[in-house]
């Protein structure tokens, strides 16, 4: 009972500290420009927020006196290349599954082959090379968030309740952490029916079935470093190569595509990337899971 209320403690402590320094900034940022991503310091705002996470970890651990244990920084590469991998890979995946669900869907039924005789593949090969090599700091910010979220929250969550009850929470409160951003308009725009309550409940579950997938990354590597890798590349990777495959299009199809289907887009490439992660994390838990039901029953056949 002591160690639940220690660690209830460390996880107010820590949300506190990661809700209120990113939520002052963005609603001085509001008070100033209003409920809008036009305003002047919008990205900066959203950069240094996503460091607010990590920066609730390292102070919670101070203020708690917790120290340096269970860090998730661990550096080993050896047998972990894959998990990398992993992290790089599904986001082209979604990107092409997002563009043909865009074409096949949103718009008139020759889309898709407009798309596919359009695109410069060879173009789109060199946007790829130029995403990763600027994702330096791209890391660097997806990292701020998954040190915090990966690397402090749900490790804690799971000493209260199940794994998958902590992942689904994690998910939740991720979400949430993103609710004055959306109602500025990031993510789904500005305008749609239910703004921006819907919006903020897309997030949420959008950022469960993320959960997962970080999550997993996480706990096959012992290291928020592969989630904050993957969370980059989803950021990164899907956005650019989607538009730039979607690029492929007629020009009054891509008005139509950034106006009145703006917020039908936004929720095909969410939907798919939920989807996914959420099945590719669900397998690499399941994977997981297994290797230590293996471990555990070749342990005690040498115990008896």
């Amino acid at each position: 009972m002591k160690n639940k209320k220690v660690t209830l403690i460390r996880l107010v402590i820590f949300l506190l500290i990661a809700f209120a320094l990113p939520f002052i900034m963005i609603f001085i940022y509001i008070a100033k420009c209003g409920w809008t991503m036009e305003g002047d310091f919008y990205g900066i705002i959203c950069s240094v927020a996503m460091l607010c996470p990590a920066l609730a970890n390292i102070l919670t651990r101070i203020i708690t006196k917790e120290g340096t244990a269970d860090l998730t920084l661990n550096l080993r590469f050896k047998g972990q290349k894959k998990y990398y991998c992993i992290a790089l890979l599904v986001p082209v995946l979604c990107s092409l599954v997002i563009v043909m669900c865009a074409a096949l869907f949103l718009l008139p039924s020759d889309s898709l082959a407009e798309v596919l005789k359009n695109t410069n593949y060879g173009e789109a090969g060199s946007v790829a090379l130029y995403l990763i090599s600027m994702s330096v700091s791209a890391f660097m910010f997806g990292f701020g968030e998954e040190f915090g979220w990966r690397g402090y929250l749900t490790p804690k969550l799971e000493k209260l309740m199940p794994s998958a009850a902590a992942i689904l929470v994690t998910g939740i409160i991720w979400g949430l952490w993103h609710a004055p951003l959306i109602a500025c308009g990031h993510d789904f725009g500005k305008g749609y029916w239910g703004d921006p309550w819907l919006g903020i409940i897309l997030m949420c579950v959008a950022c469960i079935g993320f959960s997962f997938y970080l999550t997993a990354l996480t706990k096959a590597t012992g290291s928020s470093l592969t989630a904050g890798v993957a969370h980059m590349a989803i950021n990164n990777i899907t956005t650019g190569l989607a538009g730039l495959m979607i690029s492929g299009l007629a020009e009054d199809k891509l008005i139509k595509l950034s106006t009145e289907l703006a917020f039908g887009y936004n929720v095909t490439a969410m939907s798919v990337l939920t989807v996914i992660t959420l099945i590719v994390g669900a397998m690499i838990l399941i994977r997981i899971k297994r290797s230590h039901a293996t471990l555990d029953a070749s342990v005690l056949r040498r115990t008896f």
